[in-house]
């Protein structure tokens, strides 16, 4: 039987289990879809081992030097300080290309919660909504410096540069991560690497212009425009240290400055990994000028390729209240590019930016 209908036969399945069941009953049928939907991804996309195609690493057309990738990602949430929802989150296309020259492009097109429900609403695609995620070109002038034109991640921290679903380790994002700058910047960045003994130090500086260059954006805070730079000192391969400053102005603000500087360290052992960013805002106004944000998060292998998570995350407010949340969680990867993943989030006065809930999420790396 075609793999497509039985996705087709389990959507429907799901399509009518959504209007009937309570909260509870939601959350876990959407983590029975996901395992359920785990070894038709595993067969269906796996490709031939000679062929075109790789899970993780997506197709290659040919000699052509394009490849098609993405990943898609299905979030679930209840139990908490927001009405329980399902939706299917993204569902994004990677095109490459690299042709052994000095010139590569590469493009993200998103398609964002394509399919909803919730506890207020019945099954439904009108919260559907379409961006341009990326959209850059790349000049290799050299082994150590490259130039890039375009829609890019804005380079602050680790998070927001990996953001991708199946690449972390929670559904939910950290505040800090996105709460105080621009997740895109829209320009020209130079980048490399410098060697420094048996280490390296990556870097970047870019310049943002947003404004005129990407007028149709969907999700504030907006850059108006931006400068900023980002270094990352490789100590050895398993421990990486960073710094990013940005200096901004927001859309809806235009005259004032905004200043931001973050530092980020990210270390493995084996299976074992800790992550931590931590960033501070100020600006030209004369109140609310000053805001910290950061979290430390850990992951602990358990047993076969289950993992646990656990986060403590801090975060200034413009209500001046001190919020603070917990995160635990498990993650199941059973191949790199599939994970399934559920926590719990707790805190407090943390309602407007990370409320409390139970979160799920399936995702996988085309």
């Amino acid at each position: 039987m075609p793999h497509s209908y039985i996705s087709r036969v389990l959507f429907s399945a799901l399509t009518a289990v959504v209007s009937q069941i309570s909260m509870h009953r939601f959350l876990l049928a959407a983590c029975i879809m996901a395992l359920c939907f785990l070894p038709i991804t595993g067969t269906a996309l796996a490709g031939e081992p000679n062929s075109g195609y790789q899970l993780g690493r997506g197709y290659a057309l040919g000699n052509t030097g394009i490849r098609l990738g993405g990943y898609a990602s299905m979030h679930s949430e209840g139990f908490g300080q927001v009405p329980w929802s399902f939706n299917v989150s993204d569902a994004s296309l990677f095109v490459t290309w690299d042709n052994g020259s000095k010139l590569r492009f590469f493009s993200e097109l998103e398609v964002e919660d394509a399919i909803s429900a919730g506890q207020h609403q019945g099954l439904t695609a009108s919260k559907a909504n379409f961006r341009v995620e990326r959209l850059y070109l790349d000049y290799l002038a050299t082994e150590n410096l490259s130039v890039r034109i375009g829609k890019i991640l804005t380079p602050v921290g680790q998070w927001n540069l990996i953001h991708a679903d199946p690449l972390v380790w929670t559904s939910t994002r950290p505040v800090a991560t996105d709460n105080l700058f621009a997740e895109h910047a829209t320009g020209l960045m130079v980048q490399g690497t410098v060697p420094i003994g048996e280490q390296s130090l990556d870097y970047s500086v870019y310049g943002d212009y947003s404004s005129t260059l990407d007028p149709a954006r969907t999700e504030p805070p907006f850059f108006d425009n931006a400068v900023g730079a980002r270094l990352r000192y490789n100590v050895s391969d398993n421990l990486k240290i960073g710094f990013s400053y940005v200096d901004f102005a927001l859309q809806d603000s235009r005259t004032i400055r905004n200043h931001l500087a973050g530092l980020d360290v990210a270390w493995s052992h084996q299976r074992f990994a800790v992550n931590s960013e931590i960033v501070f805002r100020n600006n030209d106004a004369a109140v609310n000028n000053n805001a910290w944000q950061g979290y430390i998060q850990g992951v602990c292998p358990l047993a076969g390729q289950f993992y646990a998570v656990g986060r403590y995350e801090f975060f200034d407010q413009p209500n001046r209240q001190f919020g603070q949340v917990g995160v635990f969680g498990l993650a199941y990867r059973p191949r790199p590019p599939l994970t399934l993943k559920l926590e719990y989030r707790l805190g407090q006065h943390n309602r407007d930016l990370a409320p409390n809930g139970l979160y799920a999420s399936f995702s996988v790396l085309f």
